[in-house]
């Protein structure tokens, strides 16, 4: 408990930083021009100060490794495939210019990064071992939702924000159990990027884009991020699945 009440304190300073820093860059603006016309410095900040957390404290089991086993890898085919051809739609659909496309990628991938190493690593990392596996799971993707708030202040933009927090519950759940049947963030760290990406790709008017699986209309956007969702609760169909990670991690085997 004492590593989760730690953990919350980094992610709230976490926030503290994404929140600042955005709102310096952004400006009057909106999210999609943070995005797509400059690099957006928050996210790469937020992450160094939680990896100088994680080293301080010796936390080593937040997920910066390979996948184990590496054939565990394959797991994420389905969600590959539904992102590549999300992505595809949206290229075809939607041609951003080179300039904007390279700042898009950037900023999701630092994002992506940013996000995963604060969730799926240091706030999983201490839930999994305070908590039993279904309150620790709800509260880091609740906590993961939530935080999408944020962008509401940055941009002013509060009812996308409240869509995008609710779409990002779902498929934060979705990256957990991806997370967890790894063992590793880093192809969840990828995977996040390549949705982000996707999303802002696949917006029709770029300034009214909200990264990880957020949408200005709340049906197409559960629509897009129940596949995730749900391939995320069959992962975890079973006690067995849920809680192998734990034993490869060398941490307390929660039920």
């Amino acid at each position: 408990m004492n590593r989760l009440a730690i953990a919350i304190i980094a992610l709230a300073v976490w926030a503290g930083i994404t929140v600042w820093f955005g709102i310096l860059q952004a400006g009057q603006g909106s999210l999609g021009d943070l995005v797509s016309a400059q690099v957006n410095y928050a996210s790469p900040l937020a992450a160094l100060f939680l990896l100088m957390v994680c080293r301080a404290l010796r936390w080593n089991d937040i997920g910066i490794n390979g996948p184990r086993p590496a054939s565990s890898v394959w797991l994420l085919w389905p969600i590959a495939v539904y992102i590549a051809v999300f992505a595809g739609v949206a290229l075809l659909s939607h041609r951003p210019t080179m300039p904007a496309l390279a700042f898009i990628a950037i900023n999701t991938a630092f994002v992506g990064l940013s996000e995963e190493l604060a969730f799926r690593g240091v706030l999983w990392g201490a839930a999994r071992k305070a908590l039993a596996f279904w309150p620790g799971a709800l509260l880091v993707s609740a906590l993961f939702g939530s935080v999408h708030l944020l962008n509401g202040f940055i941009t002013g933009e509060l009812g996308d924000a409240g869509i995008q927090a609710l779409n990002a519950f779902l498929s934060g759940f979705g990256f957990l159990a991806m997370r967890i049947r790894t063992r590793s963030l880093i192809p969840i760290m990828v995977g996040h990027w390549l949705w982000d990406l996707a999303v802002f790709l696949g917006s029709a008017d770029p300034n009214r884009t909200t990264p990880a699986g957020g949408s200005t209309n709340m049906f197409a956007g559960l629509a897009l991020v129940a596949p995730i969702a749900l391939y995320g609760l069959w992962l975890l169909r079973n006690p067995e699945r849920r809680a192998v990670s734990d034993v490869l991690d060398n941490s307390p085997r929660q039920t």
